[in-house]
């Protein structure tokens, strides 16, 4: 008779240190996509908006953004992770309703400070690019 094994396609975090790690180096690759998104759509020469440092396609604004959502993410997993028997599964859906969740300051408050439509693509893709690596280190499906 044949023995069957399952195999996790991803290494969950098992100490706060490896979450702390995992974080870290999904808010690394989130802080260079943004930035290497944010290059391209300034680079363009297409109107996003505002400008300035105030301004959501500023530097700092971005980077800083991106560390809090990094520190946000991990707290959620780790409070999933003790009180939930499936925390993987539990994050991704937290992570799909906060995700659906952004895009309504998007497209409800930043057409009030001047951002244009092409803007808000821009600010569209760089939530994706944020939240894509940080779910994905944070769960361990990309690891180092």
């Amino acid at each position: 008779m044949e023995q069957s094994t399952t195999q996790a396609r991803y290494v969950s975090p098992e100490t706060a240190g490896s979450l702390a790690r995992q974080t870290t180096l999904g808010v690394l690759v989130a802080v260079v996509l943004a930035l290497f998104v944010r290059g391209l759509a300034l680079g363009s020469g297409v109107s996003l908006g505002p400008t300035g440092a105030s301004s959501p396609f500023a530097v700092v604004p971005l980077v800083m953004s991106t560390m809090v959502a990094g520190a946000g993410a991990a707290v959620a997993y780790a409070v999933l992770d003790r009180l939930t028997a499936r925390p993987v599964r539990n994050f991704l859906l937290l992570g799909g309703l906060v995700f659906v969740g952004m895009m309504l300051p998007v497209v409800l408050f930043a057409p009030t400070l001047g951002v244009t439509l092409i803007g808000q693509l821009v600010l569209i893709v760089l939530h994706a690019v944020v939240a894509v690596p940080l779910v994905a280190f944070i769960v361990g499906v990309v690891g180092l």
